[in-house]
């Protein structure tokens, strides 16, 4: 079955290796997409892989996101995937003042300036569909992994919110929850845990990466707009999984 999609697909954070994946994904699908990429390094990876990418610009305030997409794809967003997240990993007492003030901005008032950017674009034809690419670590989070945990939990009650609100005026939202997978720093943590959080996934063995590409890719489109304002857990069972047993 092809997708359905009503116009062009926004990634935000698409340099990482899931969102080059994804947005190859969609393509095939026979969706329009661009990148937005917070570093010239994964804007690199996103031309090396033939993906649109958003080229800088004089705005790069999250206002600025949806005029950036109509330069580059000719219409504004109609789908919109937040795989934006935090390298702040560390001991929530050992972190510095500032860095908390930093993450705050970043991790979650920009993720908020830039759904409302988008959203209210969308609420402009009437229709919309926002997915957030949240973790199993909102709900099981590692030592370490409080700020990171904080930051998906912001995202996905920001989409649910949208969901809530906007769902009468065309504009739907959910959020998908991820386990471990062998990409990007995933595959740094596997090579030195992998047997451990296989054990942890009730098969035995982690969920297979286009498996969840897939996955994303119809949640993504126009077809799954029943699923609003919900959280959508794509991590083989780990968050239902009693922790030890």
């Amino acid at each position: 079955m092809r997708l359905t999609f009503r116009g062009p697909v926004l990634l935000s954070g698409g340099g990482c290796e899931l969102g080059r994946l994804l947005a190859a994904a969609l393509r095939a699908e026979g969706a329009q997409t661009c990148s937005d990429c917070r570093s010239e390094q994964g804007r690199a990876a996103c031309m090396a892989d033939g993906l649109p990418v958003l080229p800088p610009a004089p705005d790069m305030t999250p206002e600025g996101l949806p005029e950036r997409c109509r330069a580059v794809c000719g219409a504004y967003p109609a789908h919109f995937v937040d795989l934006r997240h935090s390298r702040r990993e560390v001991l929530l007492a050992g972190a510095a003042p500032d860095d908390l003030e930093r993450w705050a901005a970043e991790d979650m008032a920009d993720r908020a300036r830039t759904l409302r950017a988008v959203t209210r674009v969308m609420l402009g034809r009437r229709f919309g569909r926002c997915v957030f690419v949240s973790s199993a670590a909102t709900e099981r989070p590692a030592p370490g992994q409080s700020l990171y945990a904080a930051a998906k939990a912001a995202g996905e009650a920001l989409f649910r919110g949208v969901g809530i609100e906007l769902a009468g005026k065309g504009v739907t939202a959910c959020a998908a929850r991820l386990p471990w997978l062998e990409l990007g720093r995933g595959r740094a943590f596997l090579e030195a845990h992998g047997r451990e959080a296989r054990r942890a996934m009730p098969s035995g063995d982690l969920p297979d990466v286009s498996e969840v590409v897939r996955a994303l890719c119809w949640l993504t489109s126009a077809d799954a707009a029943v699923i609003n304002a919900a959280v959508v857990p794509l991590d083989g069972g780990l968050s239902s999984r009693k922790a030890g047993s």
